[in-house]
């Protein structure tokens, strides 16, 4: 059964069109570059995938109760507060519950006040009613997984450091569908090789907007080609895409000669 379809789909910047009747399907699993020239309508089609934006015209549907994480280009979340509160928010409604247990616990460990160890036992147990320990130790899992302290401040972070908190925060809920929009904009290339490390372990459905030839080699297994108002499918990695679509450039420019 597929996680999204898309059919006759219509998107527009103005009076210019981007897509025009475009369709394609997305299977459980899949991992996916959308690839074109700027302005094509990847990023507009990424946001009307995750909800956040609405086609001009044609269908989208997707299963029901699928859970789907969008990374947009920038930080859509406040850098005043610590990584560990910004990653658990990625869980909903038990946030609030870990956060609170997560300061408690350093609350105890730097004073050891009675008043601190009276705070943790009443929030330990509150965390217990819920049965939320799974979740706290997938935060931990998350963050170690992207190295970062949880006690660091979010705003303290190079840019590289914000990048994987955002993707912390959305890997955190296990989403079936994972959105990136150009994930590796300003990175280093130690930043890139921890997000692609954590992309290679994520066993949902991943699609990925980006222009970085590296970062998606070996990372994805089917392209996706915005071009003349369309999407083109190729199934194929990118590597073995853009060495196909070279020989044909080759190919045609000794046709012309």
């Amino acid at each position: 059964m597929p996680l999204i379809t898309l059919d006759d789909a219509c998107l527009a910047f103005g009076h210019v069109a981007l897509l025009d009747k475009a369709a394609f399907q997305l299977d459980p699993g899949e991992r996916v570059a959308l690839i074109g020239r700027n302005g094509s309508g990847k990023s507009s089609l990424l946001k009307a995938l995750a909800g956040q934006a609405a086609l001009d015209d044609g269908r989208l549907w997707r299963q029901p109760g699928a859970r789907v994480a969008y990374v947009p280009q920038e930080a859509d979340f406040p850098l005043g507060r610590t990584v560990f509160e910004t990653v658990a928010d990625g869980l909903g409604d038990v946030a609030k519950l870990l956060v609170d247990y997560h300061a408690a616990m350093v609350a105890v460990a730097e004073d050891g006040s009675e008043a601190a160890l009276a705070r943790l036992e009443e929030v330990q147990h509150r965390v217990e009613d819920a049965q939320a320990w799974r979740l706290e130790q997938r935060v931990e899992q998350v963050l170690a997984q992207l190295r970062l302290s949880g006690d660091a401040q979010v705003g303290s972070l190079s840019g590289g450091g914000i990048k994987r908190v955002a993707l912390a925060r959305a890997l955190v809920g296990e989403p079936e569908m994972l959105l990136l929009d150009e994930p590796t904009n300003h990175l280093d290339m130690k930043t890139k090789d921890i997000l692609k490390s954590a992309l290679k372990d994520f066993d949902g459905t991943l699609i990925v907007v980006s222009h970085d030839r590296d970062f998606l080699d070996g990372l994805v297994t089917k392209v996706y080609e915005f071009g003349n108002k369309k999407v083109t499918e190729h199934l194929e990695g990118i590597y073995e895409f853009l060495q196909r679509k070279k020989l044909e450039n080759l190919q045609e420019l000794e046709r012309k000669n």
